[in-house]
């Protein structure tokens, strides 16, 4: 079971948006394996951008007993 989406913080102004991903605890049991999903499933992380300001930050890793939550907040920096 794998789930993924979008979330968009401020749908007015649709500058920042957060992606999201969740696995079973069994498809990435070690730090090994979720640097792999990492660098599949995600943009390297970069500081703001010119002529608009793009930025892209580092994943972050939440673990419970039975999921992992892969999230990486991207977006313009207004």
């Amino acid at each position: 079971m794998r789930t993924q989406g979008v979330k968009m913080p401020d749908p007015v102004m649709e500058l920042v948006q957060i992606e999201w991903l969740v696995l079973p605890i069994e498809d990435c049991p070690d730090a090994k394996a979720e640097q792999k999903v990492i660098t599949c499933y995600f943009r390297k992380p970069h500081e703001p951008w010119e002529p608009d300001r793009a930025f892209v930050l580092p994943v972050r890793v939440r673990r419970s007993r039975s999921r992992v939550l892969f999230s990486q907040k991207l977006g313009l920096d207004g």
